[in-house]
């Protein structure tokens, strides 16, 4: 219960950065090209929005799920196209408002769940902390775009150690995705954005990460846009595939 108040917490801080960003915003700079190519922050934030909606109705048995919508079954793209059209029927002020109502209910709901609980997301079914990692990763990733696409600066912080923890969980799927053999043991060696070692994975594996965590959660979210994938130094029978295959995230 308290591992899983911890991430709740994350998601919830994550969505506060952003939001701070979103509030200062003139109603012309939502039509900011982000480097998401297609998709501007009134896009990128509605995408938040109508998926954390579907977020919570898999957490509380409610009608809509990843399956039903596409995400799940190789339609990706069109499921996120979907989303862009409904935000593109709103005004920049309603997407906000949508995706804080979202964010902010789906944190309440999953502040007291047990963090074993199982929750379909998707083709898979995880645990609740894994489920509400997710949507930190997610937040996260998209609030990098969102400051990208106005040139401001988002600060690193220790909240990065789940979305690095949930990259290296993610290993097998993703490699799986890419049509690659599962991967043997690999841990990572850490540097925090505090300056703090974190040792991820299990000791002794014989493929070993090593970098800072901002470069290795940029890696897995595909937003190694200044070089962070080429300063990852990765040792080990696995290390090719882990360098070009891991991600976070679905497909």
């Amino acid at each position: 219960m308290t591992a899983l108040r911890e991430i709740v917490a994350g998601l919830g801080a994550e969505a506060e950065v952003l939001d701070l960003l979103l509030s200062r915003l003139p109603e012309q700079d939502w039509f900011r090209p982000t480097p998401a190519e297609g998709w501007d922050i009134r896009d990128t934030v509605a995408h938040l929005a109508d998926t954390d909606d579907i977020a919570l109705d898999c957490a509380t048995g409610g009608p809509r799920d990843l399956l039903t919508e596409g995400m799940g079954a190789g339609s990706g793209e069109a499921f996120t196209h979907g989303q862009v059209l409904k935000a593109r029927a709103m005004s920049p002020a309603r997407v906000h408002e949508w995706w804080k109502t979202s964010s902010r209910r789906l944190c309440e709901t999953m502040r007291d769940r047990d963090a074993s609980e199982r929750i379909k997301w998707g083709p898979n079914v995880i645990s609740a902390a894994s489920f509400t990692t997710a949507r930190l990763m997610e937040t996260w990733a998209h609030s990098l775009d969102c400051h990208e696409a106005v040139g401001a600066r988002m600060q690193d912080t220790d909240r990065l150690r789940h979305v690095c923890h949930l990259g290296l969980r993610a290993l097998p799927h993703a490699l799986a995705l890419h049509g690659r053999q599962p991967a043997g043991p690999v841990r990572a060696e850490l540097v925090s954005p505090s300056g703090d070692s974190w040792e991820l994975g299990l000791p002794g594996a014989p493929t070993v990460i090593r970098g800072s965590a901002g470069d290795w959660a940029r890696t897995v979210t595909q937003r190694d846009r200044q070089g962070e994938r080429a300063r990852l130094d990765i040792r080990g029978p696995d290390a090719e595939a882990v360098l070009s295959c891991a991600q976070a995230y679905l497909s």
